[in-house]
């Protein structure tokens, strides 16, 4: 994602999250039976799901926390990223905080842009090591620009080469204007995409291919515009058309919600509010994945940054409950000048914000 985009910084992706991890968390082969519910492993059950779950209060016990993590560019200098990451993540040594890490490996923007040939044999490996390593959990962002067919091989290589999912997220911010004009000149844009072509047209031809693999999908849905009337309408328009397909027009799939929040500077007048306006208008039993969030504002160091990202997911956990996800931006970049990143060489690895990030996590987000 452009980081000059309004709302959504969505090119980087690593994801740590809070829940145990329970064997099993590998996909089935095809049963012929409809997807049920996921339960707190990622794992799809044939159980109905129960009544919409409140929002924990904040603060009570950490199998009520939702996951937590990192988004990543797994696709960029992954030698390098995956040998600072194994270092960050060897600090944290608590095996409960450890076992609910996630990472969200192929990332937002960059995940449309990355073809399943480009993932190679080598970084796959590099990835599910550190995997195998860290205890840690993979989300996968299915591109959108690529075959229907060659996602599904894409997954199936990297399962192959032992890499556990929790759940597939259907492209990324489709909502945005870029998508919407179908503006070219947008290396991750090859084409119109309205709220009808999203659930109509593109939804079910990738569910032909990956339904094989019983895991959990979460839908595209848009972040509110306070003060931006066009835009929030545009953004309303957007979520009314998914969540009604998801209540209607595929009630015995398993489909969940993924939205991504970005805070410009100060926190004060941030809706909040639209997570829990965002769970009533799904079903009982979905969760949400917000599965980008931070701040956007470079005059802030990255301490600075860090801790106003810390008030932020504070302020997002009091509206997430178990099952749902929180995820960083970002794990790590490249880039001399920025304040986002966990990790980045310019710093020999750990950055400030980083530190901020792995005392919020060790201290079980609170």
């Amino acid at each position: 994602m452009n980081i000059h985009k309004a709302t959504g910084w969505g090119a980087l992706p690593l994801v740590i999250s809070l829940l145990s991890i329970s064997p099993g968390m590998q996909c089935g082969q095809p049963t012929g039976k409809k997807p049920g519910k996921p339960d707190r492993t990622g794992q799809t059950t044939q159980t109905a799901p129960p009544s919409n779950p409140a929002p924990q209060p904040y603060g009570t016990t950490n199998a009520d926390l939702p996951f937590f993590g990192f988004n990543t560019k797994g696709a960029m200098d992954p030698g390098e990223q995956i040998q600072y990451a194994n270092a960050y993540l060897d600090k944290i040594t608590s095996p409960e905080i450890k076992q609910r890490l996630v990472i969200r490996v192929t990332g937002g923007t960059i995940s449309q842009t990355t073809y399943g040939k480009d993932w190679t044999p080598e970084v796959i490996r590099q990835w599910t090591d550190l995997q195998k390593r860290q205890g840690v959990r993979f989300i996968y962002v299915v591109n959108g620009n690529d075959a229907p067919a060659e996602q599904a091989a894409a997954i199936q290589r990297w399962m192959d080469a032992g890499a556990r999912f929790d759940f597939l997220e259907m492209m990324n911010e489709y909502y945005l204007p870029k998508f919407v004009s179908g503006d070219r000149s947008h290396a991750e844009v090859t084409r119109q995409v309205t709220p009808e072509d999203y659930v109509n047209s593109i939804l079910p031809a990738y569910w032909k291919e990956l339904d094989r693999f019983h895991l959990p999908y979460y839908l595209i849905f848009a972040p509110s515009r306070p003060g931006r009337d066009g835009a929030q309408q545009k953004m309303d328009e957007w979520n009314t058309v998914v969540s009604g397909a998801i209540r209607n027009k595929y009630p015995d799939k398993d489909l969940n919600a993924t939205i991504h929040l970005y805070a410009r500077g100060s926190l004060a007048g941030f809706d909040y509010g639209q997570i829990d306006r965002l769970r009533q208008s799904l079903p009982p039993g979905r969760h949400i994945a917000v599965t980008e969030a931070g701040i956007l504002d470079n005059a802030l160091s990255y301490e600075q940054a860090g801790n106003l990202a810390v008030e932020h997911y504070r302020n997002i956990m009091a509206h997430l409950g178990k099952g749902d996800y929180l995820l960083d931006q970002v794990l790590y970049n490249m880039n001399k000048r920025g304040n986002i990143a966990a990790l980045n060489p310019h710093t020999g690895g750990e950055t400030p914000k980083g530190r901020v990030m792995l005392q919020f996590i060790q201290g079980g987000l609170r």
